[in-house]
């Protein structure tokens, strides 16, 4: 079984045994744990449970949105619809991430280039002063350190669902450090992903949620394990790392009529070894 696999499923179980506190953040009730930490090993940081039934074109085509810099409703919505309601004007989000992130990837990458054991390897996705809006970043920073070889990735965010948002920031994080690994290869220095830190302010359960959680955890899992490696793609990606956009895009676009686990992961996985 794949460790995300069995960490996820200890975290959702954390959350709802060992919780800080119970509190209702906007008339909503939820679980909370403050300063949480859940580990990823980015060279493989999907998500696998078919009982938790993710949306995988989501999953591969928000991380292909946020690394082409988009921030329009039209590209991502049409892999998971109910997320226009978070747009201010139904055209644009104004938290979204991938603005931000291309905007400063140049800056991570020339950085760890001209100093691989730099601490100012930092990304910054927070608004100062964030006015009113339904879509205020989750996500405040990105830092990136190059040790031995390695390339670590601390991500800190202000709020993180378990439920909603930890499978797909798995993948996102990671895929935006695979990027990075890419781009620096392209620069002639060696790394491979090593582990990401998602310290969460608040991670949290939401109580409608919780029923679904508990299910999940006390369900006896078949873990439809894929193989799948980041670091035996970074050769394949360095000498044009905008190709591995493209591929996510295709992944995400991937339909089938075939009733496979996982949504077709297999096969989405398998775009981006093409």
């Amino acid at each position: 079984m794949n460790k995300i696999n069995q960490d996820y499923l200890e975290t959702l179980e954390e959350l709802f045994v060992d919780y800080d506190y119970k509190v209702s953040p906007r008339g909503m009730e939820i679980f909370e744990k403050l300063n949480h930490k859940f580990l990823v090993d980015m060279d493989n940081p999907i998500i696998s449970i078919p009982e938790r039934k993710l949306n995988y074109n989501f999953m591969f085509g928000e991380a292909a949105w946020i690394l082409d810099g988009r921030n329009d409703v039209k590209t991502i919505s049409k892999y998971m619809k109910g997320i226009t309601r978070f747009s201010d004007d139904g055209i644009t989000f104004f938290g979204a991430y991938g603005p931000k992130i291309i905007d400063q990837i140049s800056y991570v990458v020339n950085t760890l280039c001209k100093d691989p054991d730099s601490r100012q390897a930092v990304l910054s996705i927070w608004r100062e002063n964030p006015r009113s809006s339904a879509d205020i970043p989750c996500t405040l920073s990105m830092q990136f350190f190059l040790r031995e070889g390695t390339l670590y990735c601390n991500t800190n965010m202000r709020s993180n669902d378990i439920w909603l948002g930890t499978p797909y920031d798995s993948f996102n994080f990671s895929a935006i450090s695979f990027y990075i690994a890419c781009r620096l290869r392209e620069k002639n220095v060696k790394c491979k992903l090593g582990r990401l830190a998602i310290n969460a302010g608040s991670r949290h359960l939401y109580k409608s949620n919780y029923e679904a959680a508990y299910k999940l955890t006390e369900h006896e899992m078949t873990y439809a394990n894929v193989k799948f490696s980041f670091n035996d793609l970074i050769e394949k990606y360095k000498d044009d790392p905008s190709r591995f956009i493209n591929n996510l895009y295709a992944a995400a676009d991937l339909e089938g009529t075939e009733l496979v686990p996982n949504g077709m992961l297999r096969e989405k996985v398998s775009i981006l070894y093409e």
